[in-house]
């Protein structure tokens, strides 16, 4: 099968590797979408380290079930379309995928787990969900960053009424947003970032403030002092790696002096670079630093199916809207569209970019050949 290998930071091809094997626990997936988020570009600039190089990137994902393992029988189909949340973070920009899937209710379900060398237990299944034949690719592809934001939201809440603060506006704080204003009852939301497209999509999915830590910095400095720790009950912080000196003053730092005395400070962005924070703000307010573990013995894999469930009707019923999050969908064989693609990730407020496979590509034309059916229909009426 063709596969995007990645040998190490700045690298990405297209190559043939050897099909996955489904095993009897497991589910043979055909790609039909994939996703690409900050954690793959995250190892592309190498602010994130696998185990080992190669890897195969791409975890945020659909695809149609071609083989069914001898102990899944009657618990998932042939012709199924499914995404799934886990932690390898590796494996999804292939032409085929093969998981060991845990849902939300399979009571016959068993959860293992393995020592990954990286601080945490985590569990040998991936959570789960069935997609609607409605659902576009895409769409589905979203499930996932969905499910790890509501998994940081949901076990670390805002009150409803409390004024957040939203550190970063990439594609996850897009959704972070909606979360909060629409699902979780927040009083306002102010989003800080670099970027003004991603600030201007950030008031449309609900900030009633916003900054820009380059041309707005003084600005922020001072409505910090103005407003002398009595302005923030909540931070959620989708940042990637930051520099220090690469936003002004210290963004993170300017964030826990908008809290309040006691305040909740979530930490959601991930990289294995060493941040910059001030333990001085932390001590002197009392704040509460918190995020939600990888570790599935204190956050099981097939809890996490249930949080993919709700995230998958959020996105079904329109709650949330993913459109804005991908910006760019690329064909799966375009190998130097993909590394543009992963060398521009991020720039004049890109959003994600998705990869289409041939499955994909189909599904779509079908859809559109449906509506425009109903739409003639309609009209001859």
């Amino acid at each position: 099968m063709r596969a995007y290998v990645m040998d190490g930071p700045g690298r990405i091809r297209l190559s043939t590797v050897d099909d996955p094997v489904c095993g009897p626990d497991e589910i043979l997936l055909a790609t039909e979408a994939v996703s690409v988020c900050s954690t793959d570009i995250s190892y592309f600039k190498g602010h994130l380290f696998p185990t080992s190089w190669p890897i195969i990137p791409g975890h945020e994902y659909v695809g149609e079930v071609v083989e069914v393992g001898s102990s899944l029988t009657g618990r998932v189909g042939v012709g199924q379309r499914i995404t799934y949340w886990g932690q390898t973070d590796f494996g999804g920009m292939a032409e085929l995928r093969a998981i060991r899937p845990i849902f939300a209710h399979d009571v016959a379900a068993r959860e293992t787990s393995w020592y990954t060398t990286r601080n945490f237990y985590d569990a040998d299944q991936a959570a789960a969900v069935a997609v609607p034949d409605t659902m576009d690719s895409t769409a589905a592809t979203i499930v996932e960053p969905l499910t790890s934001v509501l998994r940081s939201l949901l076990i670390n809440p805002p009150r409803p009424g409390d004024s957040c603060v939203v550190l970063g506006c990439g594609p996850s704080a897009q959704l972070a947003i909606q979360v909060l204003t629409k699902v979780l009852g927040a009083g306002s939301v102010t989003a800080v970032d670099r970027v003004d497209p991603r600030l201007a999509l950030s008031r449309h999915n609900g900030a009633r403030l916003t900054f820009n830590t380059t041309t707005d910095g003084p600005a922020l400095e001072q409505f910090v002092h103005d407003h002398q720790d009595e302005f923030a009950d909540y931070v959620f912080d989708a940042l990637p790696n930051v520099a220090v000196g690469d936003q002004g003053k210290d963004v993170r730092e300017l964030a826990m002096g908008l809290l309040r005395p006691g305040g909740l400070y979530v930490i959601y962005g991930a990289t294995e670079v060493p941040q910059h924070i001030s333990t001085w703000l932390i001590l002197a307010k009392g704040l509460h630093l918190r995020a939600t573990p990888f570790d599935v013995r204190l956050f099981p894999m097939q809890r996490s199916a249930h949080v993919a469930q709700v995230a998958m009707t959020l996105i079904d019923t329109g709650v949330i809207d993913v459109g804005p999050v991908v910006s760019d969908h690329i064909d799966f064989g375009d190998e130097d569209e993909v590394r543009r693609a992963f060398a521009g990730y991020g720039t004049a407020g890109s959003m994600k970019f998705s990869l289409l496979t041939p499955l994909a590509r189909t599904r779509i034309e079908a859809t559109n050949t449906r509506e425009g059916e109903l739409v003639h229909a309609g009209s001859g009426r």
